[in-house]
């Protein structure tokens, strides 16, 4: 068990109250964790994990705050209770007594690391900078030596510019737009998903591995990126089981980051929006990549980066109208049981870990309860690493994106589906 206390962790001020993040907080029963697993190539050492954590907390010490809730609004406090790091096979809920009221759990088994997070707290590119400081002191007692990596964060290094920064108190002057964010229905709606009327308790997951190598080598060739490449391929296979029996249009909703129209490239705390991506199957490959890249492009003008965080801030502010928490928790109801027509994919990032990544096998990041399909994407530098989350089990759609990339010379790897369930927070347990 670790204690943080020692650490300057700051005092609560009007600036620690959630707004950005504020979509995940009000979810009937809790929200589900965010996980990112690793899979390394021996059994993790407790002890050389115990000291690399309370190194890693020196540095990030704000992730230990909790949150509290008043009239309806959530903020983050200081948390006088030490982080656990639990030799455990279980994931644990976030916020409650079992995690000591924190937002961030550590567990580990066998070969696997796995850290837990609220996506209230913080989305996936905020909680990398923790997760690769915390395996580059672990790998380091491997070396016996500290390899000198770009981008790491060291326990002595100052914070980075507006790395603690809300991006929901932003004052964008030069955006256009108040009007709060809409959830646009004019996709194709997977049938599976269709018939499912309320949040899943049971989700089903596959693995899919594609080696690097081949991807970026496919993706140079038709002028696209990772993401565009897996975007195309996907929505393509979803088209073909698809056929003609809709005339709506599939589409990925591309997780897209917003820190740079904000000017806080360093906050750890939610920044980021949606685009829609309809797939035209009258264009061959390379003209519907590029397209996919030119509409990527255009949606991170800064200005219009700005007038997507404008509406997130238009939603909180909105949200201040409501006095209760029952109130406000009935505004964003629409959550629970959204489904976003035609799936979602993130590509979170790579994990850059240089030398060090010789030590991984595999890496995962996921959640569960959603319904529809989302794609979950980190990468190693040799090999990326799909998590595809359904809330129905066939394996239709996976099954045949993995035999177009195949089809294109592009190694890849599906494993078998995998069904789980991730806790829900009780950050409001009473």
């Amino acid at each position: 068990m670790l204690n943080t206390n020692k650490y300057d962790i700051q005092d609560t001020s009007a600036k620690e109250k959630i707004r950005t993040g504020q979509s995940f907080l009000y979810r009937k029963n809790g929200y589900e964790s965010m996980v990112i697993e690793f899979r390394l190539k021996e059994a993790v050492c407790g002890e050389a994990l115990t000291n690399s954590l309370r190194q890693t907390l020196k540095r990030y010490f704000y992730l230990t705050q909790k949150m509290v809730e008043t009239d309806g609004d959530f903020y983050l406090v200081k948390n006088e209770l030490p982080v656990k790091l639990r030799h455990s096979d279980t994931l644990i809920p976030l916020g409650g007594v079992e995690a000591n009221y924190h937002l961030i759990d550590i567990n580990y088994y066998e070969r696997n690391l796995v850290i837990s997070y609220h996506h209230g707290l913080c989305d996936g590119r905020g909680i990398l900078p923790f997760v690769r400081t915390l395996l580059y002191y672990y790998f380091s007692t491997k070396e016996s030596q500290m390899m000198k990596l770009t981008g790491i964060q060291r326990s002595s290094d100052l914070l980075l510019e507006g790395e603690l920064s809300e991006p929901g108190y932003v004052e964008l002057k030069s955006a256009q737009s108040d009007t709060l964010p809409t959830v646009h229905k004019k996709g194709y709606s997977l049938p599976e998903a269709r018939c499912q009327t309320e949040r899943i308790k049971e989700s089903y997951r596959y693995e899919v591995q594609i080696d690097s190598d081949s991807l970026m080598s496919y993706a140079k060739a038709v002028h696209g990126t990772p993401a565009t490449v897996i975007a195309y391929f996907f929505s393509k296979a979803i088209q073909e089981v698809k056929g003609n029996t809709s005339e709506e249009s599939v589409v990925c909703n591309m997780v897209t980051d917003l820190r740079a129209g904000a000017q806080l490239e360093n906050t750890h705390r939610n920044c980021v929006s949606s685009l829609t991506i309809p797939y035209a199957e009258d264009r061959n490959e390379r003209e519907e990549i590029q397209r996919y890249r030119e509409r990527i492009n255009a949606f991170k003008v800064a200005e219009n980066m700005r007038n997507e965080l404008q509406k997130i801030i238009a939603l909180s502010d909105h949200l201040d109208t409501f006095p209760t928490f029952e109130e406000k928790q009935q505004v964003l109801s629409f959550f629970e049981t959204l489904l976003s027509d035609t799936y979602i994919l993130s590509y979170i990032g790579q994990i850059n870990l240089g030398e060090y990544e010789k030590y991984i096998e595999e890496v995962h990041t996921y959640s569960s309860g959603t319904r529809g399909l989302s794609i979950e994407i980190l990468a190693l530098s040799d090999m990326f690493f799909l998590d595809i989350m359904q809330s129905f089990p066939e394996d239709r759609y996976v099954a045949l994106f993995v035999k177009l990339l195949a089809a294109e010379g592009i190694s890849v790897k599906l494993s078998d589906p995998i069904k789980y369930r991730v806790p829900k927070d009780k950050i409001r347990a009473v």
